[in-house]
């Protein structure tokens, strides 16, 4: 399988960013009076769309949901948003694949800006040939509309020479509805046993194995 290009998702699999969305989920919950002390259990807003995630995790009706993520919105622009780091040697990993030629691009549910801002920060933004994230209000949420739109803006169409690595069921779900091949990373916040039996070809353990695998 010769892979032409590797799209990314960005939160649990390039950037270790579990602080600032757990924080963040942690101060909306508490502004809307239901407040919650255990950073770990909000570790499962990490992947999943934000407003669909609140709605499932509190059961909150939809308006609710939305003025959740608009207080999420509220810590994460100024704090948040800085309260991550990149996994181990992911740079180095990054370098190595566009020096061998590699078309990379970031699909992630986080918004199109903060994804932006947050590559920026990290010193990462200009190994990337292509970022799509999430509108911000709007109808790209799903990791499905994600990669839609990042296809439309692909030069070279032709799936089979693109593969999607990410951290959770979500990564791989997305990667099966647009029939493109995906890996999973051990390391981030999902399962390894789902994202295996949702079809990811292997899940690996560190940056420099997506690398070599990539690579080989």
């Amino acid at each position: 399988m010769e892979i032409k290009g590797a799209i990314f998702d960005l939160d649990g699999t390039l950037t270790e960013s579990g602080e600032g969305i757990t924080k963040c989920v942690q101060y909306a919950l508490e502004k809307l009076g239901r407040p919650e002390s255990d950073l770990e259990k909000l570790k499962v807003f990490i992947g999943p769309p934000l407003m669909e995630q609140f709605m499932k995790y509190a059961d909150m009706d939809e308006a609710t949901a939305r003025k959740a993520v608009e207080y999420y919105r509220e810590r994460y622009k100024p704090i948040g948003i800085y309260e991550t780091s990149l996994y181990k040697d992911g740079d180095i990993m990054l370098k190595r694949l566009k020096n061998a030629g590699k078309y990379l691009a970031i699909a992630t549910s986080k918004p199109q800006a903060m994804a932006e801002e947050v590559l920026r920060y990290l010193g990462i933004y200009d190994y990337f040939d292509k970022i799509m994230g999430a509108d911000l209000i709007g109808p790209r949420q799903s990791k499905k509309s994600v990669l839609e739109a990042l296809f439309e803006e692909i030069e070279n169409k032709d799936k089979s020479k693109y593969i999607m690595i990410g951290d959770t069921k979500f990564d791989i779900i997305g990667a099966n509805l647009m029939k493109i091949d995906s890996l999973g990373v051990s390391y981030g916040y999902g399962n390894k046993k789902e994202m295996l039996e949702l079809g990811a070809l292997k899940v690996l353990d560190s940056t420099k194995e997506i690398a070599d695998f990539l690579l080989n």
